[in-house]
């Protein structure tokens, strides 16, 4: 009679992995360090349950696929996007151009307002002295007329 193979010398079958191991695996291949940032910044897994296993499983297989269809696109983009690129870094650089002349111009508008307020209170101080220089004449005139 033959005898049923032991269970140590049946060939082990892979462990399938651990919720955790699951986790960490998605997190690193997504670049983040939570659920919450995995969800945000990938808006295809938002509507995963990431309390299951099964959650772990599918985002691991989308993001997955989506290295195999795009694998050096952030150092090789497609030529098609390559031109749309530099168009978007030439308004970029416009962009930030402009804002830096709308600094400029504001300094040089702040610079002019506060001359033209000192120039201001140096009027009415002139003003004052001729106020008073304009009551003194007034007061001589006054003493000549009765004199």
């Amino acid at each position: 009679m033959a005898r049923p193979p032991s269970p140590r010398s049946a060939p082990a079958r892979p462990k399938p992995p651990t919720i955790t191991e699951l986790k960490r695996e998605v997190l690193a291949l997504a670049g983040v360090s939570s659920t919450r940032e995995l969800k945000r910044t990938h808006q295809d897994l938002r509507h995963l349950d990431f309390r299951l296993k099964a959650s772990w499983l599918k985002a691991l297989e989308v993001l997955q696929q989506a290295a195999a269809a795009y694998p050096d696109w952030d150092t090789h983009p497609p030529e098609e996007f390559k031109e749309l690129f530099a168009a978007i870094d030439q308004a970029s650089e416009a962009y930030g151009q402009s804002i830096d002349e709308g600094l400029r111009l504001s300094a040089q508008l702040l610079q002019a307002a506060d001359d033209l307020e000192s120039l201001s209170g140096e009027l009415l101080e002139e003003a004052g002295e001729l106020r008073t220089v304009q009551a003194a004449s007034r007061r001589q005139a006054r003493q000549r007329r009765l004199n």
